[in-house]
């Protein structure tokens, strides 16, 4: 069994594998449309950590993991612990970089579906900013959550040009450095 990561499973590798690839999946698109409250936030407060979007074009980058031979479901019910936050597993392609022969089929994924009750949806990447800019809960800042994403696919998936993620490293490095004076304005 492998696990696909595009998320905090890219550079928070707390689980036994055998083996890592880097590659990618079509269909879908990386957003940070998901709240957490368990992690990056708390209950009325949430930060924003990253879902999948559907996207026919979509094409996301990241590492899938294959599981240790004989327990795979110990490390997957870990996983579903890990992810319970919103997110629900389903299969996916994974196309590995280079070509794997055979390929691996039933590749897991934890998405964060427009239906889940900590689903956040689009916002103004200002705006998302500014919630994770402001957000915080038991694994930490939301800003190392989103930086340590950023330097990891810069590093390893230097193929992934994901506008969305870097444009939104860009806003949040900035309110850092002007010590989060983000202006409000209002029209009236």
């Amino acid at each position: 069994m492998w696990v696909f990561g595009y998320g905090s499973l890219i550079w928070k590798v707390d689980f036994p594998y055998e083996e890592k690839r880097i590659g990618y999946i079509k269909g879908f698109s990386r957003r940070f449309w998901q709240g957490s409250t368990d992690h990056r936030g708390v209950p009325g407060k949430p930060g924003r950590v990253v879902t999948l979007v559907e996207d026919p074009e979509g094409c996301v980058w990241g590492v899938a993991y294959k599981l240790p031979m004989g327990r795979e479901q110990e490390v997957k019910t870990y996983l579903d612990y890990r992810e319970k936050g919103g997110y629900q597993a389903i299969t996916v392609t994974f196309y590995p970089r280079p070509p794997l022969a055979p390929p691996p089929n039933q590749t897991l994924l934890y998405i964060g579906s427009h239906d889940n009750p900590d689903y956040l949806g689009p916002a103004p990447l200002e705006e998302i900013a500014n919630q994770i800019v402001s957000s915080s809960g038991q694994s930490g800042q939301n800003t190392e959550y989103l930086f340590e994403l950023a330097d990891a696919v810069r590093t390893i998936l230097p193929e992934d040009s994901d506008a969305h993620l870097f444009s939104l490293e860009t806003l949040v490095r900035e309110r850092l450095q002007n010590g989060h004076k983000h202006s409000h304005t209002q029209t009236g």
